[in-house]
């Protein structure tokens, strides 16, 4: 069980962050300022020019302020449960993910060259079973923003409507709602965020929170991967999944069954749903060498 020193170790890091996060918005500000100022006494080939730049640098400021609320939400966590610890689980990154969403639960979920799960973290055990439920079925909202590159919005009956097996999968886990959207830079699609809710509906606004924050956690978040300014990396990835034996496993699927790797992939899926067990474990069991699949 972590200790409440830990937690206040931990929100002096994620304070800092919050410092830093601030500090990148309020230079973005600036830069917006001067632009919209020059703009204002341009000419007026040279006031798009600047406009352009405005506009830029305000999405820049918004992303970092954004970034700056889910540490400093992370941080009031961490440091509420340091205080009245009571013996119950230290505060995780992606349950202020999921309030800032509005949301029960949310995931984040990074993919690696096979487009399966490179990193996973989670909010919660809930929202940790949907995503491997997602992850076997090969449906869900997380498959669908990623591949459209575009928000996926489902809550109610709509959800079973839109996924037969995933709706009614995750309707047993008591999720009625879903809303997830890609993790996008300009060339690339990462991976995306989803969101879960117990309640059949979606509150206004969620779904431009979902892609505010999906921005925040791709450009500051995501792309933090090491320490900065002296700052240790953020929470994050300390507490993500990193599922390399998921990768390890279809290789070596693939090579004991003398297939590709799609099929080696869905031969794991195929298991894991057989079994009703994460395919994460059933991974490890090949990589061991307790189980073969051919």
């Amino acid at each position: 069980m972590p200790h409440p020193d830990d937690a206040n170790a931990d929100f002096d890091t994620v304070w800092r962050w919050v410092t830093l996060e601030r500090g990148r918005a309020a230079r973005a500000a600036a830069v917006a300022q001067r632009h919209e100022e020059q703009s204002a006494r341009a000419t007026e080939p040279m006031r798009a020019h600047h406009m352009r730049f405005a506009t830029r640098y305000r999405q820049i400021e918004q992303r970092h302020l954004a970034a700056a609320r889910l540490q400093a939400m992370h941080a009031v966590r961490l440091q509420k449960w340091a205080q009245n610890s009571d013996g119950g689980l230290k505060p995780v990154f992606m349950a202020a993910v999921a309030a800032i969403l509005g949301m029960d639960g949310a995931a984040v979920t990074v993919f690696g060259r096979l487009h399966t799960p490179a990193m996973v973290a989670t909010s919660d055990p809930t929202a940790q079973a949907a995503h491997d439920l997602e992850f076997v079925l090969g449906e869900g909202p997380t498959t669908d923003a990623t591949a459209s590159g575009s928000l996926v919005v489902a809550a109610g009956p709509a959800v079973r409507d839109r996924w037969p097996q995933y709706g009614a999968a995750v309707a047993e886990l008591g999720v009625l709602a879903v809303v997830a959207t890609p993790l996008t830079l300009p060339t690339v699609c990462l991976g995306a965020l989803c969101g879960f809710d117990s309640r059949p509906s979606l509150a206004d606004g969620v779904a431009a929170s979902a892609d505010e924050v999906a921005d925040a956690l791709t450009h500051t978040v995501l792309l933090s991967s090491g320490a900065t300014d002296g700052i240790p990396r953020v929470p994050l990835f300390d507490e993500a999944d990193y599922q390399a034996v998921v990768h390890q496993a279809v290789g070596m699927v693939s090579v004991q069954c003398d297939c590709t790797i799609d099929d080696a992939l869905a031969m794991l899926r195929a298991r894991s749903f057989a079994d009703g067990r994460p395919i994460a474990e059933i991974a490890e069991q090949i990589v061991a060498g307790s189980v073969r699949l051919d």
